[in-house]
């Protein structure tokens, strides 16, 4: 028994859905967390792409057999992957932004932490709220968006079919990133506002009573009221998570439209 042949326009059509898995596992959220060792994600991703490169209706007659053109091919497919991973990612790191008004008003900018996701130093408050979004983010089912998106791109965006660049893909980002403001401010405008109120208050009575040492008594108080009233108001942070996700769900759609050929 000979071995078995392998077509080239059929493993061609294999490594583009590769790439584009590869890139989605490597930046998504949760999935592409440093934590989680290289190894794991690698066997995660060549699973996925023996899995789904069967069910992709992928025309192999078309696939460029030259360096060039297969090249362009790949660059198409890892910036596919990097816009779908960066749409969802965008709501987890609404978390840091938050965090870091949060951290400001409540006094508490130079208390920072090693973030392993960037590798860089983050206030603490930012840290405990992205932990909370994290477990928000599991708990409404956005693994199923990062999973939704990707099956939809291989159906409305097949590899070797897809439209690069259009115009309104920036438009399309820009938005994402502005529903990320959007958001991280109605997660921090209870505490902004009380601590704002507080801040001129104890301003007044610094002036009415130069005597009091306001910085010693407030800054105290900034910490306990802000932790506070962020520990109550976070009975309304799932529904702002889970209406940013449907949103981030619909802007997937939009954006895998505009990849569409």
């Amino acid at each position: 028994m000979g071995a078995p042949v392998i077509d080239a326009g059929q493993f061609a059509a294999f490594v583009l859905v590769l790439l584009r898995l590869s890139m989605l596992v490597a930046l998504a959220p949760v999935i592409g967390s440093p934590n989680i060792v290289t190894e794991a994600k690698v066997a995660l991703a060549l699973t996925l792409a023996f899995v789904i490169s069967p069910l992709v209706q992928v025309d192999a007659s078309r696939m460029p057999m030259t360096w060039f053109g297969f090249a362009w091919l790949a660059i198409s497919e890892l910036l596919l992957g990097l816009s779908l991973a960066f749409m969802v990612r965008l709501v987890l790191e609404t978390a840091n932004l938050a965090g870091e008004y949060l951290s400001f008003q409540m006094s508490m900018t130079m208390v920072n932490l090693m973030d392993p996701q960037s590798g860089s130093q983050v206030p603490v408050v930012s840290r405990l709220v992205y932990i909370i979004f994290v477990l928000i983010f599991l708990y409404a089912n956005g693994h199923l968006v990062v999973i939704k998106a990707l099956v939809d791109s291989f159906r409305v965006a097949p590899p070797g079919l897809m439209v690069l660049w259009r115009p309104e893909t920036f438009s399309e980002v820009l938005g994402a990133i502005g529903r990320m403001y959007v958001l991280a401010v109605k997660i921090a405008a209870p505490v902004v506002g009380l601590l704002f109120c507080a801040k001129v208050s104890f301003g007044i009575v610094a002036k009415a009573v130069p005597q009091m040492q306001v910085l010693f008594v407030g800054m105290p108080l900034y910490i306990l009221a802000g932790l506070a009233l962020m520990g109550f108001s976070m009975d309304f942070w799932p529904r702002l998570i889970g209406q940013a996700l449907f949103e981030a769900q619909e802007g997937l759609a939009r954006l895998l439209g505009l990849f569409a050929p």
